[in-house]
């Protein structure tokens, strides 16, 4: 177990203003801390409309698992209150969510059906939209990965004492992270494997901050990931039963694997959805 883990929190700053200032200021807004929770209902009816999106649901997810492409929006917009409850009542909650920072806030849940996702955007007059979305990560993730982060960082050129290995770190990050072509395989630094001291923590987490996209997954091998401001750049925690870092990692690459739905998983997440919408009545 990491003595010292990286210690990213819930609640972050948001996306640096233009200009010289090195300080990564966020929006002040908390982000993947809490999981969604519906009040879920037995659903025992599916309306015409609420069936048509569900078949439109399944189309996509046969096409996703057919060939990559780019994710699929299904609107809810068209749909009655009830109808699009019953919609959401229907899919469930699976075991990954996350919260994305910005002018306009994103809130996601993955359903019970891997890579299908729950999206709701807030914009900053209140303003929501949501939508149900076909991909292996929701869009609004890959987009803040690509736009926020800084593409370099400052390394101190003095380090505080205690510190050992965070200097020869953050010049391996910021050289993987340029070099990072799409598509490739994620490198992985594994801070068991690494010891580092709490000094060398701090450094990284200050000097590396932090955007405000959290991604959070739960049931077997629950983890956290934490985009950093560095491009590329990923914090990937693992947790025991306790909420405890168990394994401390840093990723460089795309979205870590941990979040991401396989292609193979649409498939099946097709053939279970149409025997789902077999169970009820029209």
């Amino acid at each position: 177990m990491t003595d010292y883990p990286l210690v990213w929190h819930p609640k972050v700053p948001g996306p640096a203003p233009d200009g010289d200032d090195a300080t990564l200021r966020l929006l002040d807004m908390p982000v993947g801390s809490t999981r969604p929770r519906r009040d879920a209902k037995p659903v025992v009816r599916l309306s015409p409309a609420a069936r048509t999106v569900l078949e439109e649901t399944v189309a996509a997810l046969r096409d996703h698992a057919e060939r990559d492409r780019e994710p699929s929006l299904i609107s809810l917009r068209t749909l009655e209150r009830g109808d699009r409850d019953a919609v959401l009542d229907a899919l469930g909650e699976g075991e990954v969510w996350g919260s994305v920072g910005g002018h306009v806030g994103y809130t996601f849940a993955e359903s019970v059906l891997t890579g299908l996702w729950h999206v709701e955007a807030t914009a900053q007059d209140g303003t929501k939209t949501e939508w149900l979305e076909v991909a292996g990560i929701p869009q609004a993730v890959l987009h803040a990965a690509e736009r926020m982060p800084r593409e370099t960082i400052r390394v101190p050129e003095r380090l505080p004492q205690g510190a050992m290995n965070s200097l020869a770190l953050l010049t391996e990050l910021q050289e993987r992270s340029s070099g990072y072509q799409p598509g490739a395989e994620n490198h992985v630094i594994n801070f068991t494997l690494l010891p580092i001291t709490e000094a060398d923590a701090e450094v990284l987490t200050t000097v590396l901050g932090q955007l405000p996209l959290v991604i959070r997954g739960g049931g077997y091998g629950s983890c956290r990931i934490f985009a950093t401001g560095l491009r590329h750049v990923w914090a990937v925690q693992y947790l025991n039963s306790m909420d405890k870092v168990i394994l401390d990692t840093l990723e460089i690459g795309g979205v870590p694997v941990a979040a991401l739905a396989a292609r193979e998983d649409l498939a099946e997440s097709a053939g279970r959805l149409e025997e789902m919408m077999k169970a009820y009545v029209s």
